[in-house]
C-alpha cells in the first residue's frame, strides 16, 4: 500500500476511535430519564403496592398533537405537547441539542420552552412522557426539529475539496429536518467541481453522526432533487394559482424523468458504466461529527480514491 493511503486509512481510523469513545459516555437526556426512574420507585415504595396495582391510577401517557417544533441553530421556541397525561407527569427532548429553558404541565397540556444548540445541523428530538410511579412513558417521534438551509465545507485527505449545500427555500416539514442535498467535489487548486451527487442527510443522535448517503449516478435535470424541490414550494399557501399550475407541470415533467432513470437501471450498457465510475469515483457516504461549526469525519470512495478518506472543515447556517 502506497505511504500517503496509509495515512488516510490511519487518519480515517482515528476518526472513528474518537467517535467511539464519545458514544461511550451516557447522553445527559439519558442521565435525566434515569433520574425520573429512581424517584418512580421511590414513589411506588412509598404507596406500598405493586406496579400492576398502580397502573389504574398511573396509566399510560396520551401524546395526541405536539405543535410548535419547528427551530433553527441557536434559536429558542416554544413546544406545545397535548394529550393525557396524569398530575406530575415528567417530560424529556431526546436529544442534547435542545436545552429545556423553561416547562410547565397544566392539566393535559405541556408547554416547554427550548432552546437549540447554536453550530449543528438539521437534525430532530423526540418528546418522552414519564407517567408518575409506574414510570410508563409515552413518545413523540420527531416533535422538534431543527431545520433550514446549510452549507458544509470540506476537505479530504487526498486533497479534495468537498462542498454540500441544502437547496434554497428549505423549510421545516414536521417530524424530519431537511435532508436534500447537492454535494460538488473539487481538485485541489480547481474552483470548478468535477463531479455533483444528489445526497440525503440524516443524523444519528446516539451516534452523534451526520451521515451523507451519496447517490451513485450524476444528477439528471428534472430528476429526483427537482422534484422534492418542487413538491416544497407546492406546499407553501401563498403560491399564487397561476405559478402553482406551472409547477404541477414541472411536477409531471420531473415524475417522467425519474421513470426514464428508472427504466437505465435495466441497461447492460449503463450498469457497465455504473460499475467503471464505481472504481475511478465511488464516493457513496460521508460520516461527518459537527462541533461549534467543525466538522471531523470521514467519506467512502471507491478503491482507486480512498476507501476511508479523513475528513476536517466548518459548518455554516445559511437562514431558512
Amino acid at each position: 500500500m502506497p505511504m500517503r493511503y496509509r495515512r488516510v486509512v490511519y487518519a480515517g481510523a482515528l476518526v472513528l476511535a474518537a467517535m467511539a469513545i464519545s458514544r461511550a459516555a451516557q447522553f445527559r437526556f439519558q442521565e435525566k430519564e434515569q433520574a425520573f426512574r429512581l424517584l418512580n420507585k421511590d414513589q411506588l415504595q412509598k404507596l406500598g403496592i405493586t406496579r400492576d396495582a398502580a397502573k389504574a391510577k398511573y396509566p399510560t401517557p396520551e401524546i395526541h398533537m405536539v405543535s410548535g417544533g419547528c427551530l433553527t441553530p441557536g434559536a429558542t421556541g416554544e413546544i406545545v405537547v397535548k394529550g393525557k397525561f396524569v398530575p406530575d407527569t415528567k417530560f424529556l427532548f431526546a436529544n442534547d441539542n435542545l436545552e429545556i429553558v423553561k416547562e410547565t404541565l397544566a392539566g393535559n397540556e405541556y408547554r416547554a420552552t427550548v432552546k437549540a444548540a447554536a453550530d449543528i445541523g438539521p437534525q430532530t428530538a423526540d418528546v418522552i412522557a414519564i407517567s408518575p410511579v409506574t414510570g410508563i412513558t409515552a413518545r413523540s417521534l420527531g416533535a422538534a426539529v431543527i431545520s433550514g438551509r446549510f452549507e458544509w465545507n470540506m476537505e479530504s485527505a487526498n486533497g479534495w475539496k468537498v462542498v454540500a449545500r441544502s437547496p434554497a427555500n428549505q423549510a421545516c416539514t414536521g417530524k424530519s429536518a431537511a435532508d436534500a442535498y447537492m454535494v460538488e467535489f473539487f481538485r485541489k487548486g480547481e474552483t470548478a467541481a468535477f463531479e455533483k451527487r444528489e445526497a440525503k442527510l440524516t443524523y444519528s443522535i446516539y451516534e452523534g453522526v451526520n451521515r451523507f448517503a451519496i447517490a451513485q449516478t450524476s444528477p439528471t435535470a428534472g430528476g429526483a432533487a427537482d422534484f422534492q424541490a418542487l413538491m416544497t414550494k407546492m406546499t407553501d399557501p401563498k403560491l399564487p394559482p397561476a405559478e402553482r399550475d406551472q409547477v404541477m407541470k414541472q411536477l409531471q415533467n420531473a415524475q417522467e424523468q425519474m421513470v426514464a432513470d428508472m427504466k437505465r437501471t435495466t441497461d447492460p450498457a449503463y450498469l457497465s458504466s455504473l460499475e467503471e465510475q464505481k472504481k475511478k469515483f465511488g464516493c457513496e457516504r460521508m460520516d461527518i461529527r459537527a462541533q461549534s461549526g467543525k466538522l471531523t469525519g470521514e467519506m467512502r470512495c471507491g478503491e482507486a480514491v480512498g476507501t476511508r478518506l479523513a475528513l476536517t472543515g466548518s459548518l455554516k447556517f445559511l437562514g431558512l
